[in-house]
């Protein structure tokens, strides 16, 4: 008899690129386990008959009902009583004792952020101390029923100490899909994944504005899940300007499957981040997605990301604020000799899900 697991998540749609489409499908390839994933729902209805899936509608704003979803979570969890429950946020925790004292589950909470120091320096909240207090809190006393923590980061093993012994890093890397032929007779800019003043998303605005100014014909896709309601007028009034910018964005999640088409048609991606206490060591999925297609890709100069891309082949680092555009378009224009022969099979997906797998063996037999 197959053993049952539950990914559950408050706000994430059932397609999520990490719970569902990179833990679910490496955990179906084993065949060992009956899978249920508990979500937001999203945009498209899935259509995977391998796994069962149980949806809720939340607004991120509404507070009420998001306290309100936890308790439905909860029964939707103690109903499927599974063996093995998988939360991918702080606010599944609470929840998650009481599955494990009533179902006698494992426990695993998948770090995909580092929610503490988020809400310290990236909330505008005036209580953004006591909150980001709250979950670290939350946090320390979930390893007395925890099984295992999975980190989206290896930085999240040095940020959040109280957990060793009893992680796995499973980061975020790329499938090994195959590399598209690109074009680079004009440039096509790409800004993909999360919309946000986080994300730096106004950078890739200011470097096409700057780029324009020399390069007559260029183009630039915004493609991503976008909060900021400030941010996104901004956004749609660049866009009035500048017609030659195209923005697919979307207070819902974007799917997987349209982020990937983005970045098989774009030859040039902008990965906006500047270095800050958040986000200094960490890696985004997107480096590891462009770095993987062979998309040349702009970074913060003397950054990580400068660091982490030179190694996996196609970063341009450069001067946000005074890019040095003839500079930087000489070394796209060169930019295929910024790729290895064959990308490192370490950095893929795969070798991650070797490690996922390993964990619910592990797991399993405990």
């Amino acid at each position: 008899m197959k053993k049952k697991i539950v990914i559950a998540s408050v706000l994430k749609p059932i397609d999520d690129v990490r719970s569902y489409w990179k833990l679910s499908q490496s955990i179906l390839k084993t065949n060992k386990y009956d899978l249920n994933i508990i979500g937001n729902i999203g945009k498209k209805a899935i259509d995977d008959i391998k796994v069962t899936f149980h949806t809720h509608s939340l607004n991120r704003t509404n507070w009420a009902k998001r306290l309100i979803i936890r308790e439905k979570i909860l029964l939707k969890i103690l109903r499927i009583n599974p063996d093995i429950l998988i939360v991918t946020s702080h606010e599944l925790l609470n929840i998650s004792l009481i599955a494990k004292l009533t179902t006698g589950c494992k426990v695993v909470y998948d770090v995909q952020e580092d929610y503490y120091k988020n809400l310290r320096f990236i909330d505008t909240s005036p209580l953004r101390n006591i909150y980001s207090l709250m979950v670290r809190l939350k946090e320390q006393i979930s390893r007395l029923y925890v099984t295992t923590y999975w980190l989206a980061e290896k930085c999240y093993a040095e940020e959040i100490r109280f957990i060793k012994g009893k992680f796995v890093v499973i980061e975020n890397k790329a499938f090994n899909h195959q590399v598209p032929v690109r074009s680079f007779e004009q440039i096509n800019m790409l800004f993909s994944g999360s919309v946000s003043d986080y994300s730096a998303a106004r950078n890739a605005i200011h470097l096409f504005e700057k780029l324009k100014g020399q390069q007559s014909d260029i183009r630039l896709k915004i493609i991503g899940q976008v909060h900021d309601s400030k941010l996104e007028k901004w956004l749609f009034e660049k866009q009035k300007e500048h017609p030659e910018i195209e923005l697919q964005i979307s207070q819902e999640a974007i799917s997987y499957p349209e982020i990937l088409e983005a970045i098989s048609t774009a030859n040039l991606g902008v990965i906006g981040y500047e270095p800050n206490e958040v986000n200094r060591r960490k890696i985004p999925t997107k480096l590891y997605e462009y770095s993987r297609y062979k998309l040349p890709y702009v970074v913060a100069t003397n950054s990580y990301w400068e660091e982490v891309g030179g190694s996996l082949g196609g970063a341009i680092p450069i001067d946000f604020a005074n890019p040095g555009i003839e500079k930087m378009v000489e070394n796209w224009k060169n930019s295929p000799e910024l790729f290895q022969e064959r990308y490192p099979t370490e950095a893929t997906w795969e070798s991650e899900s070797e490690k996922l797998v390993q964990s619910l063996e592990k797991l399993s037999k405990a």
